[in-house]
């Protein structure tokens, strides 16, 4: 039977439909609009309507599958995916991207859907991943690319980031291959930087100076609501980032080497990869 991925669209999503499709597995994509992704994959994969605002899409969904791969929607996450999980009590294997950031916190929705999870007894593998270096090329190249500025509210705390293509490479493998059910995985490369350190990277990378300007809360959520993003999104964002400052970011971990049997992309490298993205 097909494999269901919900999110193939997203950041995550988008390199595991590919390298799943590579290994001739059969997908099933469980996207809010099919089309879009028709036009990504054509005839190399089937689609389904699905939306975790609409309980009525789980079903059909789900039942055309054994195996399946989710990242949590953003509105009330815990009631949708509790709904969710009622449905998937047939499957053999669960995937679910959660985060490193607050995955582990107590209260938080991505912790207590961890604990659903756990709590439904349906086979399942959970994933943490840190901060995406794509991010760099994405939402913050955006000022790099108009400033040759990083500014975020990070303080002078280090992270160790992660290249989507290992998040994606993991995930595939917990869902063709056995030996990951039960296992909780933190996943990160094997360095962490500083966002003075990413700067200076990027910097020797494009041959133009590149700064990191560290903003308080409050500064960083004004120069972001001028920018278009809701205070919703944007106190989100300083939340995490508070989380970053506390170290919840800093420890490396060997989960990617182990799992992989090879050592995790390393983000000097990810850098002189994309850096005409940069300029």
């Amino acid at each position: 039977m097909a494999i269901l991925i919900i999110g193939a669209t997203g950041n995550i999503g988008r390199h595991l439909v590919n390298m799943l499709l590579e290994s001739r597995q059969q997908l099933l994509l469980g996207v809010r609009e099919p089309e879009k992704a028709r036009a990504i994959w054509k005839h190399r994969a089937s689609y389904i309507h699905f939306d975790f605002n609409e309980p009525e899409t789980f079903e059909p969904a789900l039942n055309q599958v054994e195996r399946c791969f989710f990242i949590a929607p953003h509105d009330e996450p815990v009631d949708s995916v509790e709904v969710f999980l009622q449905h998937a009590q047939h499957l053999q294997q669960l995937t679910f991207s959660s985060g490193r950031t607050t995955g582990s916190v107590e209260g938080k929705p991505l912790n207590t859907i961890e604990k659903r999870i756990w709590d439904s007894f349906i086979p399942a593998t959970v994933l943490r991943p840190g901060w995406f270096m794509q991010n760099f090329t994405g939402w913050i190249g955006e000022d790099i690319r108009a400033e040759r500025k990083i500014v975020l509210p990070a303080g002078d705390s280090k992270t160790a980031f992660i290249d989507l293509r290992d998040i994606a490479e993991v995930a595939a493998l917990s869902l063709i291959h056995g030996g990951h059910t039960g296992h909780t995985y933190e996943l990160v490369s094997d360095q962490a930087f500083d966002h003075y350190q990413v700067a200076e990277m990027i910097s020797q990378a494009i041959g133009q100076k590149v700064e990191y300007e560290p903003l308080g809360p409050l500064d960083y959520i004004k120069r972001m609501m001028k920018k278009g993003w809701t205070r919703d999104v944007a106190e989100h964002t300083v939340e995490l980032y508070r989380l970053v400052m506390e170290g919840a970011e800093a420890t490396i971990t060997t989960d990617v080497e182990a799992i992989l049997e090879r050592k995790p992309r390393r983000l000097k490298a990810f850098i002189e990869e994309h850096k005409n993205q940069f300029r």
